[in-house]
C-alpha cells in the first residue's frame, strides 16, 4: 500500500475553475476533498479514465522567439572544498536560501522563541574598507530568523556573521553570490532524504561531507526530506545539513511525504512562480543561476490535467517558462520533480498492484521537455539509482538519500525506455553544467563511482 495524499479544495477549485465551474468546492461536498492521507494500493495510483483525453498540447507557440541558449559560455564549475566547521548555536542555521539574481536570504531559528532582534552582519571581499553592513530583523512566531540582503556582486564571496541579543552568535561562515549567466555551476542533488537522526548520522552526514569536498555551488532535492513533516523532524534534517547549508544554498522540491504541510512552507525560503500558485506560492517554481535554468514542480496538476485532459495551471505556467528569455538563454534546462515518470516497482516487487512511475509525466511532461529543450528531468520516490532516457530526454531517479532501499530486482515494466540502470545503493549525485556537456556523476556513500552520464552541448 502506498501512502498517497489529496489535495485540498482551495487548489482543485482553482485548477478546475474553466472546466467544471468548481461551485462545490466552497460548500459542505468540500469535506470529501479536504487534505488527507489515505491508503490505496500502488497501482489504483494515477489511472486515468478510459475515455480521458491526453493531448494537452504542448506545442511551442508560433511567435515564439528562437533559442539563443550557450551564446557564451566562461570558467569550470565549483570552488574549492569548503571548510567543514559547524555552529550549534542556533537550533536551525544559520542557513542559506534563494541565493540568485543578486540577493540571498540567511535563515536561523532558536530553540525556543525569544523577544530579541536577530541581526546579520556581512561583507563583501574585496570591497572598499569600511563598516561591515548590518541589518536586523524581529523573529517570527516560530522564532525564526529571515534575513535578505540584496544589491549582491556576482560570484563575489560574502562573510557573515548571525546573532540574536548580547549572547547568541554564529559565524563568520563565507558563502558565494549567484553568478553570472554564463558560468558553469557543480550542483549536488538529492532525494528522500527521510531525515531521522539515525539516518543523518549513516547516511547524510557522508554525503554532506563529500559535497563540501567537491565545493558545490548549490544543492537541489527532489523531495521527501523528512518521513512525517513534523519540527521534530525538520529539526533533525537541518542538523544533518548544518555543515553544507552555513555555507551553499539549497532549493528544495515538495514530496509526497511533506505535501502542502505548513512546516515544509515555514521551514525553506523559496522562490515563487509567477503567478504564484494560489494555495501554496512556492509550491511550484523557476530560477536562473549560471548558466542554466532549472523548473522546480509538484505532481498534482500533472496528474488533473492527464486525468480532465486540460491543461491546469502549473501545466500552462511551465510551457511559458520553458519559451521565457531566461530559459531559451540558459545553456541547459533542468526539470525537478518528485515522482518520475519511470521508475522499476516498488519493494517488495508488487505484481498484483504495480506502480512504474507516473503516468502522467510520460504522456505530458517528457513530451514538453523533450519538445522545449529540456536536458534531464530528477526525480525520487523510488528509493535506488535509476537512470534512462525518454524521447532525448535523460531520466534521473535518485531517491537514495536516507530511505530504505527498494528492491531493484523487480521485473522490468513494458515500456520502460531501454537501455535503463537501477543500482540498489544510498547515493548523491553530482551535476555539472559545463560548457562543453551536462555531466552527472552518482556516487555512493562509500565513495564508489555508480553511474556517470555526460550529454554534449550541441548548440540550440
Amino acid at each position: 500500500m502506498r501512502r498517497v495524499l489529496r489535495t485540498g479544495p482551495v487548489r482543485v477549485c482553482v485548477a478546475f475553475a474553466a472546466l467544471l465551474a468548481c461551485a462545490a468546492c466552497g460548500s459542505g461536498s468540500g469535506a470529501d476533498l479536504a487534505i488527507d492521507a489515505i491508503d490505496v494500493p500502488a497501482g489504483d495510483e494515477g489511472v486515468a479514465p478510459d475515455d480521458a483525453p491526453t493531448d494537452v498540447p504542448t506545442d511551442v507557440p508560433p511567435d515564439v522567439p528562437p533559442d539563443v541558449g550557450g551564446a557564451s559560455c566562461v570558467g569550470v564549475a565549483g570552488t574549492a572544498a569548503w571548510p567543514t566547521d559547524v555552529s550549534t548555536t542556533f537550533l536551525r542555521g544559520p542557513f542559506l536560501q534563494d541565493v540568485r539574481d543578486g540577493h540571498a536570504v540567511v535563515v536561523f531559528r532558536t530553540a525556543l522563541p525569544v523577544a530579541d532582534e536577530g541581526c546579520l552582519t556581512w561583507g563583501v571581499a574585496g570591497s572598499p574598507a569600511g563598516e561591515p553592513s548590518r541589518t536586523c530583523v524581529v523573529p517570527d512566531t516560530f522564532g525564526q530568523y529571515e534575513i535578505r540582503i540584496d544589491a549582491l556582486p556576482p560570484d563575489a564571496e560574502i562573510t557573515y556573521t548571525a546573532s540574536v541579543g548580547a549572547t547568541l552568535t554564529a559565524g563568520p561562515f563565507t558563502f558565494r553570490s549567484a553568478p553570472a549567466p554564463d558560468r558553469p555551476q557543480r550542483i549536488l542533488v538529492v532525494s528522500d532524504l527521510h531525515a531521522t537522526k539515525a539516518n543523518t548520522a549513516a547516511i547524510l552526514s557522508k554525503i554532506v561531507s563529500a559535497a563540501l569536498a567537491d565545493g558545490v555551488d548549490f544543492a537541489l532535492t527532489a523531495g521527501d526530506h523528512v518521513g512525517q513533516p513534523t519540527d521534530a523532524q525538520f529539526d533533525d534534517l537541518f542538523d544533518g545539513l548544518r555543515p553544507l547549508l552555513h555555507r551553499v544554498p539549497m532549493f528544495t522540491t515538495i514530496g509526497n511525504h511533506e505535501i502542502l504541510s505548513p512546516t515544509y512552507f515555514e521551514a525553506f525560503v523559496l522562490p515563487q512562480a509567477d503567478p504564484p500558485d494560489p494555495g501554496a506560492p512556492e509550491l511550484y517554481y523557476s530560477f536562473r543561476r549560471g548558466n542554466a535554468w532549472i523548473g522546480v514542480l509538484d505532481i498534482t496538476d500533472w496528474q488533473l490535467s492527464w486525468g480532465f485532459g486540460e491543461p491546469t495551471g502549473q501545466v500552462l505556467w511551465l510551457a511559458n517558462e520553458l519559451d521565457s528569455e531566461a530559459a531559451r538563454s540558459a545553456r541547459w534546462r533542468l526539470l525537478v520533480i518528485h515522482e518520475p515518470p519511470w521508475g522499476r516497482n516498488w519493494a517488495p516487487c508488487n505484481q498484483d498492484n504495480p506502480h512504474y512511475g507516473e503516468p502522467a509525466l510520460r504522456d505530458l511532461l517528457v513530451p514538453m521537455a523533450r519538445d522545449k529543450g529540456v536536458s534531464a528531468i530528477f526525480s525520487g520516490d523510488f528509493h535506488d539509482y535509476e537512470h534512462g532516457t525518454m524521447d532525448g530526454v535523460e531520466l534521473f531517479v535518485l531517491g537514495g538519500a536516507g530511505g530504505g532501499l527498494e528492491n531493484v530486482e523487480c521485473p522490468l515494466p513494458e515500456g520502460l525506455p531501454t537501455p535503463w540502470k537501477s543500482v540498489e545503493a544510498h547515493h548523491r549525485l553530482t551535476v555539472e553544467t559545463g560548457c562543453d556537456a551536462l555531466s552527472v556523476v552518482a556516487t555512493g556513500i562509500d565513495g564508489a563511482e555508480i553511474d556517470r552520464v555526460s550529454v554534449p552541448f550541441v548548440g540550440r
